[in-house]
């Protein structure tokens, strides 16, 4: 079985202690962004390379993360991961035989003032103290964040653009186009070209902003309201995954929509993503469980999945599989002939070289795997053919295919979608 990929973040929050003399406890600290490993560990791990050899394992704090996979592709190289863990609060990176490095790693939560202190306190070369004090010894110092504190939350303004752009990115999925200007003022406006009919019906949104002790945004939030059936819906959200952000928007929208007996989260795409219309709950964990306290139930789900081209050939068409056209989504409707209704599947015209393919599923009497194989082979082809140099597919479905038909297909299993619900 191929090992789990992770994918390479930019802008690394890492503190080395500079002599390498590796005489203090701890040898440097790392801050990063979620609890999410798969999504954390790549960059880390390719920053490091460039000052410490490259890095064959790592051990971790199983605790400390959502997940955590025995091994993991990094920029074409495998790497050991979770074979024995590390200390508390900890990551331990090995480049060579035994030759380890124990890091501090701060809770993505923690804020930016903490943060630096603790990375400071731990890439001493003369650090005496271990991770486990020095996280509890900051805990007990700063009940409330100061961020937090002091933070106030307001209308989004046109000004507020790039520092919203870059929250939004940063929870990006692979596949998922950049959000651009113009997708976002787009968001704002509650309009979406690619899939206009479930905004038609909504009111003007309201995006505000949650704006910190030292100005800077770090949260933003967009919810409104549909007369159809008086529900409210909270649309998109995001804050880097920090609680401390995350939390008082879900409250501050509750709040707005409090007269409304039924609130939805995440149930319709928007201008922001590719056919997005639901949480990934896998790399957003912290937005998942607040809205799970907040009352809310997950509802409807998929799984989100991702390929590439380098390096699989294009499958090859068959002629079981029906293809017709169809407008919304642009793109074609693929069925097998000898099964109506059996198994089928959307493939959406490719933009900017990423197609996108809804599979529908098979129905409660199909089980079939061939029919399954020559339909994906047809979509897969149909996808190529048309521009596309990498797939997302969006899963479906009872009984779902077999795991191994995607993973055989080059698919990787990248998040689980859910949509919620509260009253």
């Amino acid at each position: 079985m191929m090992p789990n990929h992770t994918t390479e973040l930019a802008d690394v929050r890492l503190l080395l202690e500079p002599t390498e003399s590796r005489d203090g406890l701890l040898h440097g600290a790392w801050w990063p962004r979620s609890h999410d490993l798969r999504r954390e560990l790549g960059g880390l791990v390719t920053e490091l390379g460039r000052s410490l050899g490259p890095i064959l394992r790592v051990r971790v704090d199983h605790d400390a993360w959502n997940d955590v996979p025995s091994s993991l592709m990094v920029s074409g190289r495998f790497l050991r991961v979770g074979d024995f863990p590390s200390p508390a609060g900890t990551i331990t990176v090995i480049r060579g035989d035994q030759d380890g490095f124990l890091l501090l790693v701060v809770p993505p939560e923690t804020t930016a003032a903490r943060a630096a202190s603790l990375m400071v306190a731990a890439a001493r070369a003369d650090n005496g103290t271990c991770a486990a004090d020095l996280l509890a010894r900051g805990d007990d110092a700063e009940e409330t964040p100061p961020a937090i504190r002091l933070a106030t939350v307001r209308d989004y303004r046109r000004g507020d653009e790039m520092a919203v752009l870059a929250l939004i990115n940063a929870d990006r999925l692979p596949g998922q186009p950049l959000c651009s200007p113009e997708m976002l003022a787009a968001a704002v406006q509650g309009t979406c070209a690619d899939n206009p009919a479930p905004w038609a019906e909504l009111d003007p949104p309201r995006t505000q902003v949650m704006i910190d002790h030292s100005g800077d945004v770090v949260g933003v939030i967009s919810y409104t309201t549909r007369a159809r059936d008086a529900a409210g819906l909270i649309l998109w959200l995001h804050g880097r995954e920090n609680v401390s952000v995350i939390e008082p928007l879900v409250e501050r929208a509750l709040g707005c929509l409090a007269s409304r007996a039924v609130v939805h989260a995440f149930t319709v795409a928007s201008a922001l993503t590719s056919g997005l219309g639901a949480l990934p709950s896998i790399r957003r964990p912290v937005t998942r469980k607040v809205l799970e306290h907040a009352g809310f139930s997950g509802r409807e789900s998929w799984r989100y999945l991702h390929r590439g081209v380098r390096g699989l050939g294009l499958a090859q068409a068959s002629q079981l599989v029906r293809v017709a056209s169809c407008l919304r989504p642009s793109g074609w409707w693929l069925s097998v002939d000898e099964h109506e209704i059996g198994v089928e599947a959307v493939a959406g015209t490719p933009s900017d070289g990423v197609g996108v393919l809804w599979w529908l599923g098979t129905d409660t009497a199909h089980d079939d795997a061939a029919l399954d194989k020559a339909l994906l082979d047809r979509a897969l082809a149909l996808l190529y053919a048309n521009g596309a140099r990498e797939i997302v597919l969006y899963a479906e479905g009872e009984p779902l295919p077999a795991r191994s038909l995607f993973d055989t297909a080059g698919f990787v299993d990248i998040d689980h979608l859910a949509s919620y619900a509260r009253g």
